[in-house]
């Protein structure tokens, strides 16, 4: 059981912040040195009560295993350690690289005192994707997946990969499209998010790649989580059906012996990575094969070059003889 902790991290750019904690039956006093490059504040606590449950998740991470050094460079953020439990002594520290059970000591010490901000405020702690009658919800302080279809209810463990699929959420969110979209123009999906500060928010839009970012693979590696299931987490319309509704299909190719990409445009919805076509080349548009190597949909708006300049795929190409 936890008696004595001194914990440090930061760095010289935005300074660092150090705690002293000491542990008293239920009750838990702590020193706050807070250094920033101009100022630094102190504060010690009055006697704070503490659960057994809070007791019990610091004995869980095991902190006498961990190694005493965690250096991978000298940039970045620094941390050290000691900890006590009145028979035995921990003294690490790292740069750079951490503990695989790192996270869950900062949500440890960051319950205690929330002040010093040892986890991003903005972090999302649960998110809920409603597909028509399909809700998908990753929980991070469970560590759980639950998804909801209409007559059915399913309920995984994330365990380790808890922090691999809410990183895959928040580069999602970060990279979607949710301001002046059409949600008429497809299906549509909501997102609720709840953050470590307390706030809650709602998006909407459009379900497909092009809208949301990764959203395939993403499916693809929970699918795989839940390998019981027999049918697909939701069935999107837009991933399944070949083009959304009014996009340009612009295929990227490379030909025999180069390494360079092309763009072309095509209305051949089955053509796929991978597969060899002709296309025009040159001022006189001779025939040429090459390989599709990425396959994008764009509104007109969006396109990476004027629609009326691409030229398009003439077709598969049919004879094998492009190796």
């Amino acid at each position: 059981m936890i008696k004595r902790m001194k914990f440090t991290v930061g760095n010289d750019a935005v300074g660092y912040k150090t705690v002293e904690l000491k542990i008293d039956g239920d009750a838990a006093t702590y020193k706050i040195l807070r250094g920033g490059l101009l100022d630094v504040d102190k504060k010690i606590s009055q006697a704070v009560k503490i659960s057994e449950t809070w007791l019990n998740e610091i004995d869980a991470l095991n902190i006498f295993a961990w190694e005493e050094n965690y250096s991978s460079d000298s940039n970045g953020v620094l941390w050290s350690l000691t900890f006590e439990d009145g028979k035995k002594i921990y003294r690490g520290r790292g740069a750079n690289a951490y503990p695989e059970d790192w996270e869950r000591f900062l949500d440890w010490l960051d319950a205690l005192i929330p002040e010093l901000q040892f986890v991003n405020r903005r972090r999302l702690e649960r998110v809920s994707f409603n597909y028509c009658d399909e809700t998908l919800t990753l929980d991070r302080r469970t560590e759980t997946l639950t998804l909801s279809k209409k007559i059915s209810h399913h309920s995984y463990e994330l365990g380790a990969d808890t922090k691999k699929f809410f990183a895959a959420c928040q580069k999602m969110i970060d990279g979607a499209e949710f301001d002046d979209v059409d949600l008429n123009s497809g299906s549509r999906i909501e997102i609720e998010v709840a953050r470590h500060d307390g706030t809650n928010e709602i998006f909407e839009t459009l379900f497909n790649e092009n809208f949301l970012p990764g959203l395939t693979n993403f499916l693809e590696d929970l699918h795989a989580l839940a390998s019981d299931l027999t049918a697909k987490i939701f069935s999107p319309p837009s991933l399944e059906s070949g083009v959304p509704q009014q996009k340009y299909i612009f295929c990227k190719v490379q030909f025999k012996g180069s390494y360079k990409h092309y763009t072309y445009r095509t209305d051949d919805e089955t053509l796929a990575v991978g597969d060899v076509v002709d296309v025009p080349v040159g001022k006189y548009n001779d025939t040429n094969q090459a390989r599709i190597v990425e396959i994008g949909y764009f509104e007109e708006y969006e396109a990476p070059f004027p629609i009326e300049r691409i030229k398009k795929i003439i077709g598969k190409h049919i004879a094998a003889d492009w190796e």
